[in-house]
């Protein structure tokens, strides 16, 4: 068993989610944090590949759509990211009084 990654003493993971455009044994995983980031590792070479921005408390869910990734938050937003391209956020939804505690795209 390998360590993927170390976060800061005031900061830990709050959520997971395998990519599934790879197919199952996918390796990249997406890992939601307690400061607000949303980051993806390719798990196979144990490496960050990227980490987003959009939310402004922890990121508690985390669902993949083919290239698109949404995060819910604390802060009661859905963010989705567009994992192809810099400009990653491709959409906010607004309207959750609470934390966002659970996500799923419909097959």
């Amino acid at each position: 068993m390998h360590k993927l990654c170390e976060t800061p003493t005031d900061t830990h993971v709050t959520s997971l989610a395998w990519a599934q455009q790879a197919g199952p044994s996918s390796s990249l995983l997406a890992v939601g944090t307690s400061d607000h980031k949303v980051q993806l590792w390719d798990v196979e070479k144990q490496r960050q590949v990227r980490s987003m921005d959009g939310h402004s408390a922890r990121v508690s869910s985390l669902a993949w759509n083919r290239n698109l990734l949404s995060s819910g938050g604390r802060d009661s937003l859905i963010v989705h990211h567009d994992v192809r391209v810099a400009e990653h956020r491709c959409g906010t939804l607004k309207g959750h009084a609470q934390e966002v505690c659970g996500l799923r795209w419909s097959p």
